[in-house]
């Protein structure tokens, strides 16, 4: 497959559907298949075999894993991992967010301008289409749920960028319905706020165009279903013109979308210097329309790039921009304390 910018949303849900993540039970339990290293694991199959994987809740007792995906209400569909996270870390996530906290600060310390979100979980934007009498851990979901809200909406960092409220209440189609990704729809929810938090006269050139878009969700392809569904799209409308960089690597495939380089004019509608911009599948979603803000910019995809790759990337950056999704946030590998610590050592 061959995917060229501006990004299609079904050729980056393609993408995203191949993606090697590291296993549910694993980000609920904060163990790294690979400290300090890309964490590889398998994508979402069609069922989970009783007894495959188990976990102890933070209530103390022990559950079996989600199915990989969770039917929810008006045909919504979930990914099951979602859930293990909820009950397994529950408040708990207050520790994998101190670990991007420490990212950001020294980043910071460096004299480089940082911020940094969390892509939420479906599960916790569209929380009324979350059928609470097929929950598969019950109570142990829900409490886990409501706490791992309530840690999103109200993290204390100035550098953290709270998303999950702006989206549950737009009443657009923020996420989609057989894929476990946000739509653009919400990912220019978070690129308004983006270039909002850097420039609040930025956050009022960001303008968008809406349409639809069809193609075969993620979810509905673990489930061997082939019915596509019809989508909403937000793509930019501004006045500012993006170019892929001469010095972004010319590759095809899935490569394409891992190492990105680009500029974009005229020079007083954009965010001036060099920003890089680390993310996942959720930041893939949202890079036709975070492209504009940036004058001259670059999209890792950590996890698809070695971790030498993007510390010289912060180290040649003015600006960082960092996001990482919820359900996977206890094993991002730029938090680890191998990477923190070879990090610190190069920034000095």
């Amino acid at each position: 497959m061959t995917c060229r910018h501006p990004l299609a949303l079904a050729c980056v849900a393609a993408v995203a559907a191949a993606v090697l993540a590291p296993s549910p039970v694993d980000a609920v339990s904060g163990r790294s298949a690979s400290e300090g290293t890309t964490q590889v694991g398998r994508a979402p199959q069609a069922a989970t075999p009783p007894g495959a994987a188990r976990f102890t809740g933070a209530d103390g007792l022990l559950y079996e894993s989600a199915p990989p995906v969770m039917p929810g209400l008006d045909g919504q569909l979930f990914y099951g991992a979602d859930f293990d996270v909820a009950c397994g870390l529950s408040s708990r996530m207050r520790v994998a967010m101190d670990r991007l906290a420490k990212l950001a600060a020294i980043i910071q310390r460096s004299g480089r301008k940082v911020v940094y979100t969390v892509g939420p979980d479906k599960s916790s934007v569209l929380t009324s289409e979350v059928d609470a009498a097929t929950l598969p851990h019950g109570s142990c979901d829900s409490l886990g749920l409501k706490a791992q809200r309530h840690l999103l909406d109200h993290y204390p960092d100035p550098s953290y960028l709270p998303l999950r409220r702006k989206l549950e209440r737009d009443t657009r189609q923020t996420y989609l319905v057989t894929d476990l990704h946000w739509s653009t729809v919400g990912a220019s929810i978070f690129a308004k706020a983006l270039a909002t938090r850097l420039d609040p006269r930025l956050g009022r050139e960001q303008r968008y165009q809406y349409g639809t878009t069809t193609f075969v969700g993620g979810l509905n392809g673990a489930l061997g279903i082939n019915q596509p569904e019809t989508a909403q799209t937000a793509t930019p409308a501004g006045r500012v013109e993006v170019r892929p960089s001469l010095t972004s690597p010319q590759v095809a495939g899935l490569e394409s979308f891992y190492d990105h380089r680009w500029r974009s004019r005229p020079a007083a509608l954009t965010f001036p210097g060099r920003t890089v911009v680390l993310g996942d599948s959720y930041m893939a979603f949202a890079l036709d329309n975070v492209r504009p803000i940036f004058r001259q910019g670059r999209f890792l995809w950590v996890g698809h790039v070695d971790l030498d790759s993007v510390i010289r990337a912060i180290k040649d950056a003015d600006t960082v921009v960092f996001e990482y999704v919820q359900v996977f946030l206890a094993s991002y590998p730029l938090s680890s304390e191998t990477f923190l610590r070879d990090l610190r050592r190069a920034l000095r």
